[in-house]
């Protein structure tokens, strides 16, 4: 094939039997060359020893085109007459496929189909009439329709509980096998691409038609019912068939591929964390409270008497169905009276599930606390059995393994789904692109087909020689390319000639011009401008002199397809050649072919050129650049002047003749100016241009005007008679006064009121309610109704319906007015009460005037999209989990269904049929799966918890991430903050801004009369108010500090003529402090209206105040400032003279010296540390007010003066501070308000105890509120500070989200209660449990029968209790036992029946799609939203979370380069010693200990509780082995690296933990008591993997992750510390108010708020909201079910802003910081060099430089480069490299360390700029740089020439070579020195000595770099 850089035409062509031979031909041909070139390879490598090699430019590999992928729709450029060869093989579309046997297949949906040419089955050949039928069934769309329609049917029936009938089976296995035979027959099997089994998604299909085969003919299968499992699989087949589905496959794929090392690392954590749990609590979880045997046995008995009583169940404590388990350490959860703890009876809680006894139990448990499940019960059982200082157990795995292992699955699904989909929003945007080019070119050629004339092509001399050498007629532009912009030229498209196609232009898109391989050398990157269709043209170009013009009738009638041969390449020459009417060709430069090879030095760019690279314009344009008026197209011709820039001149063919003064007109053309180098253009080839553009307008034109006079007649005067309503003129008039009133602000105003109103009645339905408010409702139902539908009429008679329907919000107002009327219309019917739900949906109306609410919407919607494929990718997964869950565990549950003795009656939870197994995989997704899991087990045995576990990491690891990735990418700050300029006018703020301003009139009325009345009393002069201009603004806030605004003192102020400025103006010099702002500017009292005039001294006017921040939060900085600020705001200075006069008098100046003092005070460091020391104990004080206060009368006496005391010291502060500062600058610091505030609620609560008022209520609750004390720590712990002022930036937008989310849970809040109200209520026993529906059917019957009819504590018998309900659902705490009673429900005052309304689950589904999934993950949407608008604006990262000194720790961590090299630990003279330093340092030594620490660590999984004697007793000697090794090593060490051994932290911690081992060893039973054992120890020893992972190579990943870990350290513990300061103030108020609670629920003994630390790992478990509904009932225990009761309240307020506060917050905080972190470090990773590259290179540097000197000498740097590691490392030979890097050379020919990592990076990164080395200062290092490897190398090649002239001088001298010959080698040697000296003398001699030591890089180098 010719390589030529011609774009060939293409068209479809049959696939034929000369095809096939083709293709052989060429696979032959290749395979010839192939072999010619490795002989001829051969040949050279013998000759080219001597020669240097030459780089050589390797042609990149051919890759096959992507958009003529199998699978992908045709392009569009090629959709073109594709219709005539649907169904039929043609050649293949794809270059790169030229020389392999493949063909395609079009579908009828333009799909492309790739087959195999070889024979399918090795006997039907491509044009075997079987396999082309096959084919054409393959690719008709019918076919996959059939397929998918078969796949849901089947689905369908496996649903089913009861399996259909054998022959259905049959028939769905015969529709697949007729499906695999027709791919077989027209792919083949196997052997070659494209056939069938090459593609995976076919080997499911084959896989599932075997085993159905296999389980009908082989009848012993037929039972494996797992084996009939895999049917389900086929439910995956609809992603093969679906298109947008592969998408988010593939981007569940790519993120599965990523979570390999996620994987490994959680594993390794878990693993770890299974281990301490197994040597903490191994057996712990055993231990019973057994009732006290003397009791019932008496004191005397025997062992087999007590072993007998203590193991019988009935005398252990039982609470419910569990045994309550105890233990006997401190803080243990103890027993009742009567009752003793005892260990290692019975089984583990849970059925024997939890427990730590061996690994796997172990594991199981921390895989549990990671994923959250249910954790709060493991952690009581723990914390129970073995004391509260446990808790810290679980801190450290919730927080690293919960919050951030989980989270990084987050990072890194939202990471890929982010990729892939911006990949294809790129292709969406290359279709859409190549769409339009495709539509344009056929615009043009359309146009170009319709000129009538026949005509040929003029000709004129051609004139090539001349033409060579003389400067082209360009378009303007310059030699280098920049353009020259003329101020006139943009309004003129102007161009002189077609612009030439070989303009290049760089293909960044693969345009449809690329489907073949790139020609190589330099033009690979540039294809044509100008369509291939038209470079068939023979068009003149527009940088050829000797060009002429063509007519358009030679345009026109130049045949375009007819003499493409056979679509394949053909040149422009040989086109030509045809039609030139003499047989000469043209100029060289016309051919094609010529000039692609030629260089595109000629070719110039040009602003207006269709050649300009920048500028894109419509194709058209960039053939013939016109401009557009109106429709008249008249081309511009400006001929190139080279000075255009400069001169004023501008050229028009419309006649504007020349601007310049001294040009003369052109002799041949007047409308042309001429040019000093130019050749003239004929003007008659401008006319046939410009006739050639009139044809073409017109002839559209015409046609454009014929098509749209047609339609109008019948549907348009349809549409205005019905709809536009636009007849009569009074009928307008009508309309026009209907649409004042009813478009106008306040109507809107109203009907937004009218909404909330009309919730509002929504929302008071309630059960039991009474007649009366039952009768306002329905009027106020029904008045709404009336209102809703007024306005919709108005509207529409207003708008007309066409334009009224046109908005959509319009649609859905009218679809709700409709739907309500007819719910008025159809009250009668039952059933119909659903309809009323949809009133409900004028709630979202809101949406219309509130942003945010409308933004979420449109999130929500956005989402859909997307949604709805990753929906339809979630049902499949619950789908075949569900379905596989029923199929493996029916037949176990009906077992134990059936069967009394192992159970009897099934379980809630169940996979008896698809409902339930539905429901099941839906709560597993929801993250609860444990539970369900034990039940599982309990029926079907141990095969559950795989299946749990593989539902739980795909199902809600990866694809519910993959929602919440979903929802955070469709987020981004664009939807937030988007500007209001897009909607239109909101008329909402309209109506409000009426108000505003009628408010500001009135004000500025009633100051203009207060100013008159001072006018008269003052003759001082005043400063008059202009309504018209307004109040400035201080970053786009009203400045309002004390009434005064900043005024720019450069801009004019509004005064009345003749008024001066200045002089009311009285400072006091001393004081005036330069920060203040205040100071420089004052202003007068004003409102918007009125503007605020500012009067400046006049030695200030020319300071221009610029104030920056935001005035909200006004943090003074005091430090800065040296004196204190006045006392009083200058109004009142200025209002009362004899202030003035006070404060300059001798009290005044003592009394400024004393707040002088005062100042320096609160200055001092100490009176900061002071206040925070008092805070911090007067915290304690609080904490230490516990329930058991009362019975240690000392301490409460103690805490009660320490009270006083404290408040005293407060006061005093707050005192010192105001004298210091001053009340202005106090009270506008939030923080002082703060201050402010908690010490008044102490001084009032002072007063009132003086007056013995303790004990009133209203003073108890003021009481809690001295919990707030701590928060006074915050502004004084910077640390915290900046986290808190981050979370007050977000508070806006959460507390949007917050009423957002209230606003979507009304509407299923209101639903409920239409649903639930009242049918809660049931029958129960005095035990309390629910009465069978046989024994009571209803209410009646129950209180006839002395039962107890009462309500459940959650439920949804008005709107608040459905809140709380649905908060419960949301957060999946307490949700199950709702969910139960929904399902349970039957009517009002009716006995629930067990599972009766079984399909309420769909409420609560939906209810957690759009309530949970959506609502809930909005949270740490915005949150982190803010990060990155509070990151856009510091320009850093999460920055705002530290202070100063954490971020340089970060900053440090980020680019570790600033290390500088280490001492390396000297050898030891003693030989032995130093042969084992040379042991122990080897890496290899780590490696081997490292494996043997992983062995230790197996051992000890191995271990378990009850094991038999004989393995206990291998894992001892086992385990002396281990420390014999460990202590081995540590020996080693000391005696190699001596004193230096205790240098290194890991070799201490190895060294305590071996000294602690023997010990244990020696003393067993002494340490059996200790807190720490010391096999604890040897766990954290795993921790040295860290060091070996550094070693390995492929462990980069995992290296990542923990580098982003330890980033985000400083921010996570900021962090931490802001949600430990929530839990204090929570554990306090808690004390407070629930110190009495009941010990019911969620309270127990050990988990209660009777003291300060139970009420903290209380409060710990619920800030990832474990638990709380136990807490919550726990707290309610005492309110009767329908009364009213204060502690409901109190209990439900604290629980619910805490959890918003922890749990929705600050917990979403943790996770937004490591998302951001870990995004950042794989950014880091993926751009290049990780601080670990960095390291590697200084551990190499210490071998090199053992001293640490920071050099190392020339000679060795080719070495260390080339010892170096991956991505530093340059290999051997590196000389040219190292030359080319031009490192610095110091004095005594050394190379500095910094200066060859400086290089190496920037190598490495291919920039010249280095990215930010901090560049150490050379203080300690003597840095003279005296030359370059660069500058050395070129001095040895000047040495080197210098040397041969002085040979040849002295040959021509002597004239005796002999003689000179056996000098020759002396001459090499000592010429350095030589030559040296004389290069210096010129240059720098003082540097001779240096440079006489030069150490020659490479001998004989005759090359310069």
């Amino acid at each position: 094939m010719d390589e030529e850089g011609v774009e060939e035409y293409r068209t479809f062509r049959p696939f034929t039997r000369d095809s096939l031979f083709n293709i052989e031909r060429r696979i032959a041909e290749e395979h010839a060359a192939k072999e010619a070139h490795k002989l001829k390879e051969a040949g050279d490598s013998d000759d080219s020893e001597d020669e240097i090699e030459e780089p050589s430019h390797h042609e990149p590999d051919p890759k096959p085109n992507p958009k003529l992928e199998a699978g992908r729709k045709l392009p569009p450029s090629m959709e073109e007459g594709a219709s005539k060869f649907v169904g039929r093989p043609i050649e293949d579309l794809d270059e790169y496929y030229h020389n392999q046997k493949t063909f395609c297949v079009i579908g009828r949906d333009k799909t492309i189909y790739r087959f195999n040419a070889t024979n399918a089955l090795f006997i039907l050949s491509p044009f075997n009439p079987i396999r082309r039928v096959a084919l054409y069934i393959l690719v008709h769309p019918l076919f996959s329709v059939v397929v998918m329609l078969t796949i849901i049917v089947n689905c369908v029936f496996m649903t089913m509980t009861e399996g259909p009938e054998e022959y259905v089976e049959q028939i769905f296995t015969g529709i697949y096998t007729f499906e695999a035979s027709t791919k077989i027959l027209a792919r083949g099997i196997i052997l070659t691409p494209f056939t069938y089994l090459r593609d995976p998604w076919n080997w499911l299909d084959f896989f599932v038609i075997s085993i159905a085969y296999l389980t009908m003919w082989i009848k012993v299968l037929g039972n494996l019912s797992a084996l009939r499992t895999f049917r389900v699989l086929r439910a995956l087949k609809t992603v093969a068939v679906i298109p947008g589905l592969k998408t988010i496959v593939g981007a569940l794929l790519e993120a599965v591929r990523r979570l390999r090392d996620v994987m490994i690392l959680t594993v390794f954590v878990l693993s770890i964390f299974a281990l301490v749990g197994m040597q903490l609590y191994s057996g712990g979880l055993r231990q019973k409270c057994v009732m006290n045997w003397t009791i019932e046995l008496g004191p005397n008995i025997t062992d087999e008497e007590w072993l007998a009583f203590v193991n019988d169940t009935d005398h252990w404590w039982k609470e419910g169905d569990d045994y309550i388990v105890c233990g006997n350490g401190s803080g243990a959860g103890g027993c009742k009276e009567n009752f003793t703890c005892l260990p290692d009876l019975g089984d583990n809680p849970n059925f024997g599930y939890t427990s730590f006894d061996n690994f796997g139990w172990a594991l199981l448990c921390a895989f549990r606390l990671m994923t959250q499940d249910a954790w709060e019960s493991l952690y009581k059982l723990v914390l129970r059995a073995e004391g509260s200082a446990h808790a810290m157990y679980f801190v450290l795995v919730i927080l690293l393994g919960s919050f951030y292992l989980v989270n990084l699955i987050l990072a890194i699904v939202a990471m890929s789904y982010d990729e892939q989909q911006k990949q294809d929003a790129a292709d969406a945007a290359d279709e859409a692109a190549e769409r339009m080019e495709e539509e344009e070119r056929r615009e043009i050629l359309s146009q170009m087909t319709k000129s009538p004339s026949d005509a040929s092509f003029k000709s004129d001399q051609y004139n090539s020689d001349k033409a060579e050498d003389k400067e082209r007629v360009s378009l303007t532009s310059d030699q280098s390319g920049g353009s020259h912009l003329h101020p006139n030229s943009k309004k003129r498209g102007s161009v002189s000639l077609p612009g030439s196609p070989f303009a290049y232009r760089r293909s960044s898109k693969g345009s449809q011009f690329s489907w073949k391989k790139k020609p190589s050398g330099r033009a690979t990157d540039r294809q044509p401008l100008v369509y291939q269709t038209l470079e068939s043209l023979p068009l003149p170009f527009a940088d050829d002199s000797a060009a002429v013009t063509p007519s358009s009738e030679d345009l026109c009638n130049f045949p375009f397809h007819k003499n493409a041969p056979n679509g394949r390449r053909y040149s422009f020459a040989s086109q030509t050649r045809r039609h030139w009417p003499d047989a000469r060709p043209p100029s060289r430069r016309s051919s094609f072919a010529s000039n692609v090879s030629r260089n595109s030095r000629t070719s110039r760019y040009s602003v207006h050129s269709p050649l300009d690279p920048l500028k894109k314009e419509s194709k058209m344009d960039t053939l013939f650049n016109f401009t557009r008026k109106g429709s008249q197209r008249v081309p511009d011709v400006v001929v190139d002047k080279p000075r255009l820039d400069r001169d004023n001149d501008s050229v028009s063919s419309l006649g504007s003749g020349c601007v310049g003064d001294k040009q003369k007109m052109s002799p041949t053309n007047t409308f042309l100016c001429p040019s000093p180098t130019a050749a003239n253009v004929d003007i008659k080839d401008v006319m046939v241009l410009k006739d050639l553009i009139d044809h073409a307008s017109g002839h559209r034109r015409s046609f454009m005007s014929v098509v749209s006079v047609q339609p109008e007649a019948v549907r348009d005067k349809l549409m205005n008679y019905l709809c536009l309503w636009n007849c009569s003129p009074n009928f307008k008039k009508l309309q026009y006064f209907v649409s004042l009133f009813i478009m106008d602000a306040f109507v809107d105003l109203f009907i937004t009121l009218c909404i909330v109103v009309n919730t509002g009645f929504m929302a008071l339905d309630h059960w039991d309610m009474n007649e009366e408010l039952k009768r306002v409702s329905e009027f106020a139902n029904l008045l709404f109704t009336g209102i809703f539908a007024a306005e919709a009429f108005l509207k529409i008679l207003a708008l007309s319906p066409i334009n009224y329907f046109k908005d959509n919000w319009n649609v859905f107002d009218s679809f709700i007015v409709l739907l309500s009327l007819m719910e008025l219309m159809l009250e009668a019917l039952p059933g119909l009460s659903v309809l009323r739900a949809f009133r409900l949906l004028r709630v979202f109306k809101l949406a219309k005037s509130w942003p945010t609410l409308n933004m979420l919407i449109a999130i929500v919607g956005r989402t859909m999209g997307a949604l709805g494929n990753l929906t339809i990718v979630l049902g499949i997964v619950v789908f075949i989990f569900a379905v596989m869950g029923q199929q493996l565990f029916r037949d176990s549950y009906q077992r134990y269904n059936n069967d009394s003795d192992i159970g009897g009656g099934m379980p809630r939870w169940n996979f008896d049929d698809f409902l339930h197994s539905f429901m099941i995989i839906f709560r597993v997704l929801c993250g609860e799966w444990i539970e369900s899991m034990w039940g599982c087990m309990r029926v079907a045995g141990y095969s559950c918890v795989p299946f749990f576990l593989l539902t739980m990491v795909i199902g809600n690891l990866v694809v519910l991430n993959l929602f919440l990735a979903l929802l955070l990418s469709s987020f981004g700050a664009e939807s937030l903050q988007r500007s209001e300029a897009d909607d239109e006018p909101n008329k909402l703020a309209e109506a409000v801004d009426r108000f505003k301003r009628f408010g500001a009139w009135v004000k500025v009325k009633i100051i203009v009369c207060l100013k008159v009345k001072l006018r008269r009393k003052t003759k001082r002069p005043v400063i008059a108010l202009s309504p018209s201009s307004s109040r400035p603004e201080l970053n786009g806030k009203e400045a309002l500090a004390d009434g005064q605004t900043v005024v720019d003192a450069e801009k004019g102020l509004d005064l009345p003529d003749g008024e001066k400025v200045g002089e009311t103006t009285a400072l006091l010099p001393r004081r005036s402090s330069e920060g203040s702002m205040n100071k420089d500017s004052k202003s007068m009292l004003g409102s918007e209206a009125s503007s605020s005039a500012s009067s400046l001294s006049e030695s200030e006017k020319d300071i221009k105040v610029e104030a920056d921040g935001e005035p909200e939060i006004n943090e003074v900085d005091i430090v800065y400032v040296k004196e204190p600020d006045d006392c009083l705001c200058k109004v009142c200075t200025r209002k009362f003279k004899c202030l003035t006069t006070i404060e300059e008098s001798k009290t005044g100046q003592l009394w400024w010296k004393f707040r002088c003092f005062m100042f320096r005070v609160t200055e001092h460091k100490y009176f900061e540390t002071f206040i925070i020391t008092m805070i911090l104990a007067s915290s304690s004080a609080l904490a230490l007010e516990d329930e058991y206060l009362s019975e240690r009368p000392i301490l409460k006496a103690i805490l009660m003066y320490l009270d006083k005391c404290f408040t005293a010291i407060f006061i005093l502060e707050m005192l010192v501070k105001w004298v210091a500062f001053g009340f202005k600058t106090y009270f506008t610091d939030a923080w002082c308000w703060l201050d402010f505030i908690i010490v008044s609620l102490s001084i009032v609560l002072l007063a009132a105890e003086s007056f013995n008022l303790g004990d009133l209520g209203a003073i108890k609750a003021l009481r809690t509120l001295r919990a707030l004390r701590p928060l006074r720590a915050v502004s004084r712990w910077e640390g915290m500070r900046v986290v808190v002022n981050a979370l007050i930036k977000a508070i806006p937008s959460i507390f949007n989200v917050l009423l957002v989310c209230l606003v979507f849970w009304l509407i299923f809040g209101i639903m409920g209660v239409q649903l639930f109200a009242g049918k809660f209520h049931k029958c129960v026993d005095e035990n309390n449990e629910r009465l069978n529906i046989s024994i009571v059917d209803h209410r009646n019957q129950c209180e006839s029968q002395n039962y107890t009819w009462t309500n459940s504590k959650i439920n949804f018998d008005n709107v608040i209790n459905a809140y709380l309900a649905l908060f419960q659902v949301a957060t999946y705490k307490g949700w199950i036992d709702i969910m139960n009673d929904a399902i349970d429900s039957r009517q009002p005052n009716q006995q629930p029946l067990y599972e009766d309304n079984r399909y309420m689950y769909m409420y609560f589904v939906l209810f957690i799609i759009f309530g949970s999934f959506f609502t809930l993950n909005l949270f740490i949407g915005v949150i982190i939203d803010n990060f990155n608008q509070q990151k856009k604006k510091q320009g850093g990262s999460l920055e705002m979370f530290m202070t100063d000194d954490q971020k340089k720790y970060y900053m440090a961590m980020k680019r570790m380069q600033s290390k500088s090299p280490q001492k390396s630990i000297p050898k030891p003279k003693l030989w032995i010693a130093g042969v084992i330093f040379e042991v122990t340092t080897n890496q290899m030594f780590d490696i081997g200990i490292m494996v043997v620490i992983l062995l230790n660590m197996i051992t000890m999984m191995i271990e378990h509780e009850g094991m038999i004697p004989e393995i206990d007793e291998a894992l001892k000697y086992i385990n002396i082995v281990f420390i014999a090794i460990f202590t081995l090593e540590c020996v080693l060490k000391i005696i190699g690296l001596r004193q230096f051994y205790f240098k290194i932290p890991w070799n201490v911690f190895d060294f305590v933990v071996v000294i602690l081992s023997i010990l244990a060893l020696s003393l067993a039973g002494f340490f059996e008591n200790f807190f720490v054992s010391p096999t604890l120890l040897r766990v954290i020893r795993v921790f040295r993997v860290g060091r070996v992972l550094r070693l390995v190579k492929s462990a980069k990943g995992i290296r990542t992750l923990l580098f982003s870990l330890a980033v985000s350290l400083p921010a996570l513990f900021n962090i931490g510390l802001l949600l430990a300061l929530v839990m204090f103030i929570y554990a306090i108020m808690g004390m407070n108010f629930f110190m009495k609670a009941e010990e019911e629920y969620g309270l127990d003994d050990a988990f209660n708020f009777k003291t300060f630390f139970r009420s903290f790992i209380l409060l710990f478990q619920m800030c990832t909201s474990a638990g709380w509904d136990g807490v919550l009932n726990g707290l309610i225990a005492r309110c009767k079910p329908n009364e009213s009761c204060a502690e409901y309240t109190i209990a439900t307020m604290y629980l619910v802003t805490y959890l918003v506060i922890s749990f929705l917050v600050v917990v979403n905080m943790y996770i937004a910081v490591i998302l951001e972190n870990f995004s950042q470090a794989t950014e880091d990773v993926q751009q290049g060099l990780t601080p670990d590259d960095f390291d590697m290179y200084y551990e190499k540097w210490e071998k090199y430089d053992p001293d640490a000197t920071q050099y190392i000498p020339l000679d060795m740097l080719s070495d260390f480069v080339d010892f170096l590691e991956e991505p530093l490392q340059l290999q051997k030979p590196n000389h040219f490299m190292l030359v080319k890097l031009d490192i610095p050379i110091c004095e005594g020919d050394m190379c500095f360390c910094r200066d060859i990592l400086d290089a190496l990076t920037k190598n490495f990164l291919g920039t010249t700029e280095t990215p930010d080395i901090p560049q150490q200062t050379e203080a300690e290092t003597e840095y003279v740089v005296v030359s370059s490897t660069l500058k050395r190398q070129k001095e040895h090649y000047a040495a080197k020439i210098i040397q041969k002239a002085y040979r040849t001088f002295r040959r021509k001298k002597h004239g005796s070579e002999d003689e000179y010959e056996d000098n020759d080698e002396d001459c090499v040697d000592n010429g350095d020195a030589e030559t040296v000296v004389v290069e210096t003398t010129s240059s720098h001699a003082s540097d001779t000595t240096e440079q006489q030591k030069t150490v020659e890089l490479h001998a004989d180098s005759d090359i310069v770099a």
